[in-house]
């Protein structure tokens, strides 16, 4: 079976700072070309609870990566997310529902409460 093109994943905040250090460690970043190995995580998309989203290409992977991944997503700090849901995450934070428009006839305000 083929590698995917891109992983995808769901982490918490302080996850992705050790997997960011993980990464330039085992990478030997910074150097003359690369600043890190991955993004800044103020970059990344967030959801309302803080974690980000983020999708890798799956070639960047090495198998011990693949035990880093694996521990963080044990320890319930990382989730790998199919392709839709990530898309579908990715899009609704970027595109957020409009707010419904108020009622200029009946405000939230109590002084204009009908009575019952």
């Amino acid at each position: 079976m083929p590698e995917p093109l891109s992983r995808y994943f769901r982490v918490e905040p302080d996850a992705y700072e050790a997997l960011t250090q993980y990464v330039d460690t085992s990478r030997g970043f910074p150097n003359e070309t690369t600043q890190r190995g991955l993004q800044l995580f103020e970059w990344l998309p967030h959801e309302e609870d803080g974690w980000g989203i983020i999708a890798i290409d799956g070639w960047r992977f090495v198998e011990d990566d693949e035990v880093v991944i694996t521990a963080a997503i044990e320890a319930g700090t990382v989730e790998e997310l199919d392709r839709e849901t990530y898309w579908a995450k990715r899009n609704a934070l970027r595109n957020p529902p409009e707010p419904e428009p108020e009622d200029p006839l009946f405000p939230d305000d109590p002084l204009f409460d009908l009575p019952d």
